[in-house]
């Protein structure tokens, strides 16, 4: 994360060197809510309950053109629980297994966008990459769907059971993508936008999510 915003950030400096204009900077946040639940957190024995909301703090860097880059930092969570059984041999009663597991979740999209024109409203369109930062902290449960014993094979040592707690962080990237238009209300720049995201987690795409947004920035006046 930290190299790619150093590239963008030097290649902004560049573009507004060559064409000998200042780049002015406009800053604010953005509330927003999902639109759709990520098809692969529901599988067999698992619900998935996302937040209904999503919001953080937002950055824009004014280039010429009717271009402009943007840096955001948006907080969401979700909660997923899973259930499941299995047996240690044939002839034994199963096991109940089950997990409730609470992310809190930052993304972080770079964007590059494109105003299609000056004026009341202000059409744009935008595509980048985004950085995730999970943290997950949760519960399991193992327990014999049977009597005592009953779950466990003559020659296995010990019988399973008990609950505890577990913790676990993990990291995504990959595209995102928007479509919106931005316009002036006093001080106050609004900008309604649909925006699309795909995650990767190591070597495994994540679904698709769209996203809802509005954002409420200050500091750039548009002629």
């Amino acid at each position: 994360l930290v190299s790619a915003m150093r590239y963008i950030i030097t290649l902004t400096l560049a573009i507004s060197f060559c064409c000998a204009q200042p780049i002015s900077v406009s800053a604010g946040f953005k509330l927003g809510a999902p639109l759709n639940d990520p098809s692969a957190a529901k599988t067999l024995g698992t619900s998935y309950v996302q937040g209904r909301w999503t919001g953080g703090p937002t950055v824009e860097l004014h280039l010429p053109h009717r271009f402009s880059l943007e840096f955001d930092a948006l907080y969401r969570n979700y909660q997923r629980n899973t259930t499941s059984s299995f047996q240690l041999a044939p002839n034994v009663n199963s096991y109940l297994a089950s997990t409730a597991n609470k992310t809190n979740a930052w993304d972080f999209p770079i964007l590059l966008k494109y105003r299609f024109q000056a004026g009341p409203l202000r059409p744009f369109v935008s595509g980048g990459y985004g950085f995730t930062h999970e943290s997950s902290h949760g519960s399991y449960r193992f327990s014999c769907t049977g009597p005592i014993g009953s779950c466990r094979p003559a020659d296995y040592p010990t019988e399973l059971g008990g609950a505890g707690f577990s913790s676990s962080t993990r990291n995504e990237r990959g595209p995102v993508a928007g479509l919106g238009l931005d316009f002036q209300r006093g001080p106050i720049t609004i900008t309604p936008e649909f925006r699309f995201s795909r995650a990767t987690y190591g070597a495994y795409p994540q679904d698709n999510r769209f996203t809802a947004l509005v954002g409420f920035s200050f500091g750039k006046r548009f002629r």
